[in-house]
């Protein structure tokens, strides 16, 4: 038997990795200021890349939910998420905390070791940790949900959905219901539309369904490209907008301007799926692929800690003071974020490896099936 036969499609997990990498891309620009420390076609270049970006958060939870509405709850997933999170967060703590770098007080040292992620001082940057869990802990009563959901009731449900946690709150200005993309209640709606694609095959549509692979996939692209080009007019709209005293202008102004950028914004939620979309036509298999996808949890874990966030950027050729004026800063942020990137796959890789060996011990294999009686009595 061919060998080949026994791996995986590669085509999402593909789509993981280029997320993950476009996470530490967005992280980088964000946390070094840019977008506040350049100014006019520079200022336009970065965020061109800091709005494209950010697709990134939406698209892990958008290919969650087409591959897991119908499929059981497992323990063990969150277990694991829950032991990567508490290890690195150990591991930054007892670093740092020995170096002299930082000092804790014991309430904050308390705070930031407990496994979960609830210390406000110095674990908020876990938030994505924190609401998937929380919607995976969901996944049953949802997937229960889509079950008994006929096509049309499913659409229905998504259109709902998407006016009330993504449209009315970007045209209200985050006056009706505040979502800027953070909550569970973005994080549900994207898991609802991501299983919906993941039911109804989109290139199944009586709209698609007699066009050739490569005239969809094309379709695909050039939907995705309005969409990213969209996205990115919005600013300079917003500040043309702007300039007029007028009431309607200046809403427009607002509107287009202050939430463009989140990920509940409904461009950034269309752009997500249609990037979704694309991953979907693609049809390969790649070993290193694959395994490359199962270190991106680790990734942002690595990386996206705030201890090493306060201690990492400001030590970067572009510190956080200062202005910026030269283009050379977009080679910094492909460069620096391929390095943190690899860097940080190489400690997760370590990280996997460490935790077979503890995950062969008998007293783990029995703490985890006591955990995992008590929880699952739930479900």
């Amino acid at each position: 038997m061919n060998s080949k036969t026994n791996i995986r499609q590669s085509n999402f997990e593909l789509m993981r990795i280029i997320s993950m990498f476009l996470i530490v891309m967005w992280h980088y620009i964000s946390h070094t200021n840019l977008l506040y420390r350049t100014s006019g076609l520079l200022n336009l270049a970065i965020n061109f890349i800091y709005i494209t970006t950010s697709i990134h958060v939406n698209s892990f939870i958008l290919v969650s939910g087409y591959f897991q509405y119908n499929k059981n709850f497992k323990f063990n997933k969150i277990l694991s998420l829950i032991n990567a999170t508490w290890f690195y967060k150990s591991i930054y703590a007892l670093f740092f905390l020995f170096t002299g770098i930082i000092t804790f007080s014991k309430f904050d040292l308390f705070l930031f070791l407990q496994p979960l992620n609830f210390s406000y001082s110095y674990g908020e940057f876990y938030w994505f940790i924190n609401m998937y869990i929380f919607l995976y802990l969901l996944t049953p009563y949802i997937n229960r949900l889509i079950e008994n959901l006929t096509q049309a009731k499913h659409r229905r449900l998504i259109i709902t959905l998407f006016i009330m946690s993504s449209l009315l709150p970007h045209l209200a200005l985050q006056n009706t219901l505040t979502n800027t993309g953070y909550t569970i209640c973005h994080f549900v709606t994207l898991y609802i539309i991501g299983a919906y694609f993941g039911k109804y095959k989109l290139k199944d549509n009586y709209h698609f369904k007699n066009y050739s692979h490569n005239k969809y996939q094309l379709i695909i692209i050039f939907l995705l490209l309005i969409s990213i080009i969209s996205s990115f007019l919005v600013k300079p709209i917003s500040e043309y907008f702007n300039k007029y005293n007028s009431t309607l202008l200046n809403y427009l102004s607002n509107v287009l301007g202050n939430n463009t950028i989140n990920f509940s914004s409904p461009l950034i939620v269309i752009e997500s799926i249609l990037y979704l979309l694309f991953f979907e036509t693609l049809n390969f298999k790649n070993k290193f692929i694959n395994k490359l996808s199962s270190l991106t949890f680790g990734i942002y874990l690595v990386h996206e800690n705030k201890l090493l966030f306060l201690n990492l950027y400001q030590h970067l050729p572009i510190g956080i003071q200062g202005n910026v004026y030269s283009y050379k800063v977009i080679l910094n942020i492909l460069l620096f974020s391929t390095l943190i990137f690899i860097v940080s796959a190489i400690i997760e890789l370590i990280r996997q490896q460490l935790f077979k060996l503890l995950n062969k011990l008998t007293i783990t294999n029995k703490i985890k099936s006591k955990i995992k009686k008590y929880v699952t009595e739930f479900y």
